[in-house]
């Protein structure tokens, strides 16, 4: 359940937000929890940023893959690591872990972006 907050913002933040906020037809309120959201989530997994694109915001690499299609044969194959190092040979072990580990902490999100594939 969510929790209210009530938070003070610099004047030229608050701006930002309500021009975002107008763009992507949304409330103040659901922009500043998208944005939350998304900053926790870049603090916790440094290598990934969010970009728009026809279907929404999503996780993504910052080399341009999508977290989703990294995690896909990953999960087609019944999470076997093997499949998943098969399929992105020449990408380091340690981006596929984060990959990993962002659908662990993640997994409806990564679902969701799987299922409109």
């Amino acid at each position: 359940m969510p929790s209210p907050v009530s938070l003070r913002l610099p004047k030229e933040t608050a701006e930002k937000i309500q021009r975002i906020a107008a763009i992507e037809h949304r409330s103040i309120a659901e922009m500043v929890r998208i944005l939350a959201e998304e900053a926790l989530k870049t603090r916790e997994f440094p290598d990934i940023i969010f970009t728009e694109g026809p279907t929404g915001r999503r996780a993504t690499y910052r080399d341009g893959l999508d977290v989703w299609e990294i995690i896909e044969p990953y999960l087609l194959s019944g999470k076997d690591w093997s499949a998943l190092r098969e399929s992105y040979p020449d990408e380091p072990e340690a981006k596929l872990r984060a990959a990993v580990r962002y659908y662990e902490s993640y997994p409806e999100e990564i679902a969701a972006r799987i299922a409109l594939n």
